[in-house]
């Protein structure tokens, strides 16, 4: 069997694995397995040159992941509750001076008003603490 074929094949298996189990990194040593393959088909380098190119491949791979994923900026809000929460309106269900709770989307909340308002007004996430959303009543 040709060696491009089984770095692909093995970067291949690699990324179906990713799928099995996700953490963003066997797809990583995939496609560095698949294009290392393709690189031994067009230009048939010596093993040496292979391994270079696969952990030149790998490490190019991982730190473009790093990059866009690390925490901070847009990519560090991902899946957490100010993330999809601030900005959205809703409705005040209850209301005891500046605590309440009111139905953000198709969830009941927690939340602490900037100032008392009635049940039943519409009302704007600002920002969220821990549980309880802070919100502004609209008007």
């Amino acid at each position: 069997m040709e060696p491009w074929v089984i770095w692909v094949g093995l970067g291949l298996l690699a990324m179906a694995a990713e799928l099995l189990a996700p953490g963003v990194f066997l797809v990583w040593v995939g496609a560095a397995a698949v294009l290392t393959g393709l690189v031994l088909l067009a230009f048939a380098p010596s093993l040496t040159v292979t391994v270079l190119v696969f952990i030149l491949l790998l490490g190019l791979g991982i730190g473009l992941s790093l990059r866009v994923f690390r925490a901070g900026g847009r990519a560090g809000t991902l899946n957490t509750p100010a993330s999809g929460l601030v900005g959205r309106a809703g409705v005040l269900l209850a209301a005891e001076g500046t605590a309440g709770r009111a139905r953000i989307g198709d969830s009941d909340w927690p939340v602490r008003l900037a100032a008392e308002a009635a049940p039943g007004a519409r009302v704007v996430v600002v920002a969220v603490e821990g549980m309880t959303l802070l919100v502004r009543a609209e008007g």
